[in-house]
């Protein structure tokens, strides 16, 4: 397929996914008018994250029937929080030097 054909099928795939988006939203705007307790906080397909199990089957480990335990957070060392600190501190600065020094720096990406 040549690279202008693909070009094309994307730009039509984007367009058809923005028609089917429209559509959702009128969708959704005819269920929230009917059912408006929907969005309070907590509550609908947004309380959810991306990719997670709806409610009511992930509270418990596949066959053990016992709870699912959650992830603990991580806890930085004050000397980690300071390292990164003052990385963050220093690439402002050279930011700002080059600002400064010749306008807007270039991007490494």
């Amino acid at each position: 397929m040549a690279k202008r054909d693909r070009q094309n099928l994307r730009r039509y795939a984007v367009v058809g996914a923005e028609q089917r988006l429209l559509e959702l939203a009128e969708e959704a705007a005819g269920i929230f008018a009917i059912f408006p307790e929907l969005r309070a906080p907590g509550r609908g397909f947004m309380a959810r994250g991306a990719g997670s199990r709806p409610r009511g089957g992930g509270s418990e480990t596949a066959g053990t029937g016992s709870p699912k335990r959650r992830r603990r957070r991580r806890k930085l060392s004050a000397e980690a929080r300071k390292r990164i600190s003052d990385a963050q501190k220093a690439r402002w600065a050279r930011q700002r030097r080059d600002a400064a020094a010749g306008g807007r720096a270039q991007k490494k990406r």
